[in-house]
């Protein structure tokens, strides 16, 4: 990635931010500890030793007002890197979805905890990873036909990304997709 696109991935993680927190937490460190504190969710964009293209991480509490944080960082990263639409907005509403799922049902019944998203480029590719430190429930499917029909995100997100992994721990579940860029 060229020192403008950096600066502009940076910059616009920076102006997402700002517009959703009142101050930007965009920082280039080596670590994630160097760019983000867990009582201050937002973007951050870091350049790893090594590495080519800048690597975005978003933290957030896992509350619904905090999916848009989420959401609008991502596309600006995607963005700056150049990703085309529709593809763009594909990437955005599946990584949509899972953060979503991680919202509204890994910390059901205590208070919600955090959310990371980290998205890394890979070629042509880009690998995000998604993690909460919740418990994890297989998806079920009403069988209550009066019921909203709800559900759908991993089958979104499945059909969007070219490959999906989910690996619940104790506590915790990280899933990571990869998504073509091109």
């Amino acid at each position: 990635m060229s020192e403008t696109a950096r600066g502009q991935a940076t910059t616009a993680a920076g102006e997402v931010t700002g517009s959703l927190q009142g101050e930007p937490s965009v920082t280039s460190g080596d670590t994630p500890s160097d760019a983000v504190h867990a009582s201050a969710p937002g973007a951050v964009v870091l350049e790893p030793p090594g590495a080519t293209e800048p690597v975005l991480r978003v933290e957030v509490t896992a509350r619904p007002e905090d999916i848009q944080v989420v959401r609008a960082a991502l596309r600006s990263w995607l963005t700056a890197r150049g990703v085309p639409h529709p593809l763009l907005d594909e990437i955005v509403l599946a990584v949509d979805e899972a953060v979503t799922n991680s919202v509204e049902h890994a910390y059901r019944g205590r208070p919600p905890g955090p959310v990371t998203l980290t998205a890394t480029p890979e070629a042509a590719t880009t690998r995000i990873t998604i993690t909460d430190h919740g418990t994890w429930r297989e998806p079920t499917t009403p069988t209550d036909p009066r019921l909203p029909i709800r559900g759908r995100g991993l089958t979104i997100l499945r059909a969007i990304a070219t490959r999906v992994t989910i690996t619940p721990a104790d506590p915790g579940t990280t899933i990571t997709a990869h998504f073509p860029t091109t």
